[in-house]
């Protein structure tokens, strides 16, 4: 059976949701993104949803997923990480894997991790 895979993407990366899905795809997975689970217009732009509803139903969305794979940091895929890392989720960085990478993420991790306790930095030492 394939594993279905959380891919979290920072907004300022939407452009890239294919490129990232085909990525996925093309590793014989099955990718759940959330910018298509859970379009903006419908959700985190939705007055009646929200960004924090919009951040609850991804949240619940790691937790269905069998792995969790994040594309970029911002405020969003660091909240996403932290409750894969709570729940014991598989995780695997793809910064610069993929074309064309989040070629900033560096930048925003250092920017953000403090706020969310630098979540990753064991994974950054090790992969």
């Amino acid at each position: 059976m394939s594993k279905l895979i959380y891919c979290a993407t920072p907004g300022r990366l939407t452009q890239y949701k294919e490129t990232i899905m085909d990525f996925v795809t093309s590793q014989g997975l099955a990718p759940f993104h959330p910018f298509q689970g859970f379009p903006f217009e419908r959700f985190e732009g939705n007055p009646r949803v929200g960004r924090i509803k919009s951040m609850e139903y991804c949240l619940r969305a790691v937790n269905m997923c069998d792995e969790f794979w994040m594309f970029g940091v911002s405020p969003g895929t660091l909240q996403e990480v932290v409750e894969a890392i709570r729940i014991g989720k598989p995780i695997q960085l793809h910064f610069q894997d993929w074309n064309p990478g989040d070629t900033g993420w560096k930048k925003y991790y250092d920017e953000l991790s403090p706020g969310y306790n630098n979540p990753i930095d064991g994974l950054l030492k090790t992969g």
